[in-house]
């Protein structure tokens, strides 16, 4: 432990993780709980039957399911191929959205809520130093699933504004959890915001840029989160002044 920050040594850091996360939370590290497989959906009911028994979620459990398919994508959800996986006309699929983008908007949603529980699970997490539930936020934001999921969406929110609402509201619970964590270190306020803006908007551009970069691993974020915070709280600065009122 360095009593100055607070922070483990990598190694402890890691044996933490993987007793804590790894065997017994759910899924904070990448290993996300998936939605259930479309074929399953459409195989509990008879045929004749499926159309009303599904329900909206069910249209979004199978449209994620195809979009981190292997041949899956942005572009692969469409309604003929969600009918054609669930074993429906494009009816049904009409009772519960008006369009594409519709299903694109729960979607959103439901991606909100998923990044809440993470937050959530990382929080729950009181016995954790700070450092390390950093880590543990970080790592679950590099996931292969993750990192398509998301910019499916954020590549949706440039045409649809309600899915960019819900984008907005994503970052800005991300940037608060983050910002959350970094308080409980020996920097003031203005350093832990600034902070909390750099890893977020770095988390943000390696979702666009990720394919094009190298690619960063758990171990990666294990080793490079500490060293990051141990730089800053051993090199603090004042924190600005508060922007002036334009009030009289």
């Amino acid at each position: 432990m360095n009593h100055t920050t607070g922070m483990v040594l990598p190694t402890q850091l890691g044996a933490t993780l993987e007793c804590r996360v790894v065997a017994g939370r759910r899924g904070v590290l990448g290993h996300e709980r998936r939605p259930r497989r479309p074929e399953r959906i459409a195989q509990k009911m008879p045929e004749s039957r499926r159309s009303s028994r599904l329900r909206a979620t069910d249209w979004v459990d199978a449209a994620l399911v195809l979009l981190t398919a292997e041949d899956g994508g942005e572009h692969g959800v469409t309604i003929s191929r969600l009918c054609r996986t669930l074993g429906v006309t494009k009816g049904s699929f009409y009772w519960h959205f008006r369009d594409l983008d519709a299903l694109w908007e729960a979607m959103a949603v439901r991606w909100q809520k998923e990044n809440r529980r993470r937050i959530t699970d990382v929080d729950e997490l009181s016995e954790m130093p700070p450092d390390g539930r950093l880590i543990a936020l970080s790592t679950m934001l590099i996931g292969k699933d993750h990192l398509t999921v998301e910019r499916a969406i954020r590549s949706r929110a440039r045409s649809n504004a309600n899915i960019a609402d819900t984008v907005r509201n994503i970052d800005t619970e991300i940037f608060q959890a983050v910002e959350a964590i970094l308080g409980e270190f020996a920097m003031g306020p203005g350093q832990a915001r600034l902070l909390s803006g750099v890893l977020v908007y770095a988390g943000i551009g390696y979702i666009h840029g990720h394919e094009g970069l190298p690619t960063i691993s758990p171990d990666d974020i294990q080793r490079a989160i500490p060293g990051l915070l141990s730089l800053t709280v051993a090199q603090p600065f004042a924190d600005p002044e508060p922007p002036a009122s334009d009030s009289p």
